[in-house]
């Protein structure tokens, strides 16, 4: 069974599989210190820190954007699958920068001595702000979340 899907999906899975991607790589590159080519002011209003890890969870979201993108390119049925899981993991790691963030003031509150010329946009993170965009694609198809798609395609089989 194939499916094609509008513009606002398959959009959507290749911009976010981008940003991700390459937010992530951007991250790895500075947690090894590779000169990504950006300058320091830009690193620094994209709040992009020397993180390995982080990025590589960034580049494993992308890649579930990017994949989902081309089979729904191809129209496989399962594609979109992918984007809803993408956007999931993105609300989850969005979820645990900011539970990091809030830990963060709450022990800047109880232990301010450790915490002097501290800000909290120091831990901001592209996880954030990218999820925001995740956050507008779970709004946008809340309603059409279901197994549905993905069952008929293995009861056709």
């Amino acid at each position: 069974m194939e499916q094609h899907y509008g513009k606002t999906e398959i959009t959507f899975a290749a911009l976010a599989g981008v940003l991700y991607t390459i937010s992530g790589i951007y991250h790895i590159a500075e947690g090894i210190g590779i000169d990504i080519g950006i300058y320091e002011g830009m690193a620094g209003s994209l709040f992009i820190p020397g993180d390995i890890l982080g990025g590589f969870c960034l580049v494993v979201t992308g890649a579930v954007f990017l994949y989902g993108f081309k089979e729904m390119m191809q129209g496989i049925n399962a594609g979109v699958s992918f984007l809803y899981v993408g956007i999931l993991m993105s609300l989850v790691f969005m979820m645990v920068y900011l539970l990091i963030m809030g830990g963060n003031l709450l022990d800047s509150f109880i232990v301010p001595e450790d915490y002097e010329g501290w800000s909290i946009m120091e831990t901001f993170r592209p996880g954030i702000y990218l999820g925001i965009l995740s956050v507008a694609g779970l709004l946008y198809w809340r309603n059409r979340f279901s197994l549905h798609e993905v069952l008929a395609l293995r009861e056709g089989a």
